[in-house]
């Protein structure tokens, strides 16, 4: 999977759950729909997404984070 294809598939993700979820959530229902996503994908495409005004990631603690859409209507 690409790295556009990623971001298309997690906003599709976060819009269905209300804008917002866990980083851990996210991982998990993206790997339900493609098998092959790592944290380490995940993380590299939520930091372009954050870059470009699309999301916010809140760091709960050391592991958690909420990741929320902001720039997208």
């Amino acid at each position: 999977m690409g790295r556009t294809e990623l971001i298309q598939a997690v906003l599709d993700v976060l819009r269905k759950n209300s804008g917002k979820m866990m980083e851990s959530s996210l991982l998990k229902s993206l790997q339900n729909r493609y098998r092959d996503v790592t944290l380490s994908e995940l993380r590299k495409a939520l930091l372009v997404m954050e870059l470009n005004g699309v999301i916010r990631v809140h760091s709960l603690d050391e592991e958690r984070k909420l990741i929320s859409v902001v720039g997208v209507k």
